[in-house]
């Protein structure tokens, strides 16, 4: 149970272990770190915040004065830094990505490694995997779905890269994809400003699928085709 609450806080940000590995290993100037830096800072008034919320509540019940007015500004306060604390944990993800995706450096950072971690699991990946082969079957059954639950119109264009969406696939819900890969198919996935999947550019789209399937191929494969 000690061993899950460590884990907990520190995934959360509420220790300040992630931050000092990063600044050790990476700097005090490097995204990470500034990011880990905020996410601790967030996390600790939120959990202040909440603590506050519980103690004002307890002061409603047992009838104090001024209980409930102390009560709604805590709760106010508390969802504030509740909803910034999540938007940071989003960013510490986002700029671990931007470590594997470029290379192994800062694998050592403990939260650069839990990433890894997350996104080498069969779950994550098969849930790339449907979503992209969901995007395909809206490409393909456009005109029977309401105007208004479909997805950005340049999605349709997977109609005439389908080969090259199955190609990613496969390649993702295969026993050691790159990581490298897997990262570059979630931004393809859920960047709705420069993903060449709401673009509308057919060729832009062919190519944009072709180089995730070659960064998706793993080290072992590289190496058998090479032996070959």
């Amino acid at each position: 149970m000690t061993s899950l609450l460590k884990h907990a806080a520190r995934t959360t940000g509420l220790t300040s272990a992630d931050k000092r590995a990063a600044e050790r290993l990476l700097g005090h100037r490097h995204k990470l770190t500034r990011a880990l830096a905020t996410e601790h800072s967030l996390a600790v008034q939120s959990l202040v915040a909440v603590i506050a919320v519980v103690v004002s509540g307890i002061g409603v019940v047992l009838g104090v004065g001024g209980a409930s007015l102390v009560a709604v500004a805590a709760a106010i306060v508390g969802a504030a830094f509740v909803l910034g604390w999540s938007i940071t944990l989003h960013m510490v993800r986002e700029r671990a990505q931007d470590l594997i995706a470029i290379s192994d450096e800062g694998v050592l950072v403990p939260v650069v490694a839990r990433e890894r971690r997350r996104l080498g699991s069969r779950k994550e990946r098969e849930r790339l995997a449907k979503s992209l082969e969901g995007y395909v079957r809206d490409a393909t059954r456009w005109t029977r779905i309401d105007p208004r639950s479909r997805p950005p119109i340049g999605v349709r264009c997977l109609l005439l890269a389908r080969r090259e969406a199955r190609d990613v696939t496969m390649l993702v819900r295969g026993e050691a994809p790159s990581l490298r890969g897997v990262v570059a198919l979630l931004r393809f996935l859920t960047d709705g400003q420069h993903s060449s999947l709401f673009a509308g550019d057919v060729p832009r789209l062919r190519w944009e699928l072709a180089r995730i399937a070659a960064l998706l191929e793993s080290d072992e494969s590289r190496r058998a085709q090479r032996a070959a």
